[in-house]
């Protein structure tokens, strides 16, 4: 198997691949690029990938190496494949990789990329335009919900709008801050715009994954920030989002079950000491029992390979 980088991309001058041809008048320069072709091709076996630039390579001049190998494509046992789709997230359409393909998009997908690092100032500006291109999904975790969420929840509602789902994980109202009216409030006109609010019990993470390929990740709340000093990372890389997804068992845990006692939808997650994960009713009818203490429905959730 041979793989052959021409290093020429679409901008700049024709260089030596570029011009590499046989043609009557071809210097020796031309002619020993052909040689180089010529190298690459008959020491295959099995497969042979060239990597270049379809631009350039399609329109070369006739005669050329490049015009012979822009003839190929589309004959049987040639595949062009854009590079872009090696490294596209996994809910876009791709074409057939073949096997060697699929397992290079593999490798390829765990590349990360820190593409940007705000604080409190610059952040929001650049949250915003991440909600607004979003295309799949939504997913916060957010502990604390106050004023900072009436900026958020007009971009959130034309997300949701157009399709995207939207799940979020705040922290349960056992936290003094978060059992405030106002703050009760607020969170109900988000559960009113999104399609999922999973209160957890002392929860802590400030994270963004927008359409399972951008990560935000640092110390700042994004429904309540306001006036401290805070550091955001914003990471590209689908293999690492997903993974990331995956660890805080996102998809698991923003499926909370109705209550098996009242029926209610007022679940919130929580984890015992020994480290299993449950779901409790917080429903106060439900979870206090006749002599006034607390007896809330619970059940514990199973993680898969025999795990809770």
């Amino acid at each position: 198997m041979v793989v052959f980088d021409t290093v020429e991309g679409a901008d700049g001058r024709e260089l030596w691949m570029s011009l590499a041809h046989r043609e009557p008048g071809a210097s020796d320069w031309a002619r020993s690029g052909v040689r180089l072709f010529n190298v690459a091709a008959t020491r295959v076996q099995t497969r042979l990938y060239v990597i270049g630039s379809w631009e350039r390579i399609s329109s070369a001049k006739k005669g050329t190496a490049f015009s012979h190998l822009a003839a190929l494509v589309g004959m049987p046992g040639v595949r062009r494949l854009r590079a872009g789709h090696l490294i596209t997230p996994p809910h876009e359409d791709t074409p057939s990789r073949g096997e060697f393909g699929a397992a290079l998009a593999d490798v390829l997908s765990r590349h990360v990329e820190i593409t940007g690092i705000d604080d409190e100032t610059t952040f929001f500006s650049t949250f915003e335009d991440e909600i607004r291109t979003a295309r799949t999904s939504v997913w916060l975790w957010a502990p604390w919900v106050a004023n900072r969420v009436r900026g958020i929840l007009p971009l959130l509602r034309e997300a949701a709008g157009r399709g995207v789902r939207v799940s979020v994980f705040i922290r349960d109202d056992t936290d003094r801050l978060q059992a405030r009216p106002g703050n009760q409030s607020l969170i109900a006109d988000l559960r009113a715009v999104v399609h999922t609010v999973v209160p957890v019990n002392v929860m802590h993470q400030k994270i963004a994954v927008i359409d399972e390929r951008t990560v935000m990740l640092g110390s700042l709340n994004t429904l309540s920030q306001s006036w401290t000093r805070e550091v955001m990372l914003t990471i590209r890389g689908g293999h690492f989002a997903r993974k990331l997804l995956e660890h805080e068992h996102a998809e698991l845990f923003s499926r909370p079950p109705k209550c098996a006692r009242c029926g209610g939808t007022s679940i919130e997650l929580r984890r015992r000491r020994n480290g299993v994960w449950f779901w409790r009713c917080y429903d106060t009818v439900c979870k206090t029992g006749r002599n006034g203490r607390s007896d809330a429905w619970n059940q514990d959730i199973r993680m898969g390979r025999g795990r809770s």
